[in-house]
């Protein structure tokens, strides 16, 4: 009589058939095109609401449709929740204002479209408070997702604010495992670039930096010029920049 052997692992299952008597052992090879495991993505943007971002809020509000279709056809299919921390600073319309995350990209989108650039004053803002928020206060989820903070901002934290302080937060990020991506935008100044430098270093993120046509004049437009000291730097649109970002940290994912 003939007896079926069935053999799972991973959710594969291989098969075949072993006759009573013909012998002692059975060699079953499962299939090898094993089914795509999705990633986890938690990606948050934390972005300076001040009135010299209008150009940079501008450009997330038109290219964050084509970012999140992007990411949806990595090789791993991310699964994405989207979150949204913006900041001014004091005596400003608001102080911190949170997205939390979501699946919903229209919904994000929605809040999005809603913030305008306006307020600031003095140049420092209140970044401090904005990177506590991502960090602490937003709903990420469990082991196994890749987290990710994507900052846009043109200015360093208020330093004499008191807590929360951004190195105490970047240790926390690192903690969580969450990693910031640092975009510095519209003339960053050495405090700011030193800032942003140290807190995407510790926890494992990049510093990046948007280029103009005059470097030394943000609203001069898009370009290729930078103010930073910095050489033998490539060019990318704002969206396939934080696209390629993701895909170089889901690439990192372990196998299976």
């Amino acid at each position: 009589s003939l007896m079926e052997v069935q053999v799972r692992k991973g959710g594969t299952v291989g098969r075949a058939l072993l006759q009573r008597g013909q012998r002692d052992a059975l060699q079953v090879r499962l299939d090898r095109d094993l089914p795509v495991q999705r990633a986890r993505l938690d990606l948050v943007f934390l972005v300076d609401a001040t009135g010299s971002m209008a150009d940079e809020i501008d450009k997330l509000k038109r290219s964050m449709r084509s970012m999140a279709d992007q990411i949806a056809r990595l090789p791993s299919r991310p699964d994405t929740c989207f979150a949204l921390v913006a900041y001014r600073d004091r005596g400003d319309a608001f102080f911190v204002r949170a997205h939390d995350f979501g699946k919903d990209l229209d919904a994000f989108q929605r809040s999005l479209g809603a913030l305008q650039a306006g307020g600031g004053g003095d140049y420092p803002e209140a970044l401090n408070e904005a990177l506590h928020t991502a960090v602490h206060r937003l709903s990420w989820r469990g082991d196994g997702a890749t987290r990710l903070v994507v900052l846009v901002a043109d200015a360093p934290p208020h330093l004499d604010y008191g807590a929360p302080y951004y190195d105490d937060d970047m240790q926390g990020a690192l903690a969580r495992g969450i990693k910031l991506f640092a975009v510095g935008a519209s003339g960053l100044d050495p405090t700011g670039e030193y800032v942003f430098r140290q807190a995407a270093q510790y926890t494992g993120g990049r510093f990046v930096f948007l280029t103009y046509a005059k470097a030394d004049d943000p609203s001069s437009g898009p370009g290729r010029e930078t103010a930073h000291d910095v050489g033998n730097y490539s060019v990318e649109s704002l969206d396939r920049l934080v696209v390629r970002l993701v895909r170089e940290e889901l690439a990192r994912r372990p196998a299976g």
